[in-house]
């Protein structure tokens, strides 16, 4: 029986080694799942900062969307006003346009119909023009006799 002993001897201690592994690896998985408790337990924290965070962020934007919105409503008439502007200014240029165009044919117009009546005139005016110098001339000449009579009626 001797080799039965033994035998029973090897398979007791390889049952105590193996035990004794399982412990030392249990005792292992306990710690790694103890640090994974303490991760996963800071990483909620954490994300509930998050979370708050992300959420402040989100209720800010939303704020400033919707200050950029009424802003821009607010906004809406003046450009409304300067789009009507532009329009009366164009429709001022073309009036203006227009009649600038009437007035040049007008005048183009004025100017060929009086080619044919300048000659004659420039014959008048060239007569009135001669005229002057002598009608100059003949009130110098009446003029000091005018004031010596006037002096003489006042004395």
């Amino acid at each position: 029986m001797m080799i039965m002993d033994i035998c029973a001897v090897v398979i007791a201690a390889a049952f105590v080694a193996l035990t004794a592994f399982l412990i030392v690896t249990l005792r292992s998985v306990s710690a790694l799942l103890s640090q994974t408790h303490t991760a996963i337990q800071e990483m909620r924290h954490e994300m509930k900062g998050i979370a708050k965070d992300a959420s402040d962020v989100l209720r800010h934007t939303n704020a400033v969307t919707a200050d950029v919105l009424h802003k821009l409503h607010a906004l809406e008439p003046a450009f409304d006003s300067v789009k009507q502007v532009g329009e009366a200014a164009e429709e001022i240029t073309s009036t203006v346009k227009q009649a600038s165009a009437a007035v040049a044919r007008t005048v183009q117009y004025k100017a060929e119909a009086e080619d044919g009546l300048s000659a004659a005139a420039s014959g008048k005016l060239a007569i009135a023009l001669k005229a002057v110098p002598v009608l100059i001339q003949l009130w110098r000449q009446l003029k000091p006799k005018q004031t010596q009579t006037e002096v003489r009626h006042v004395s």
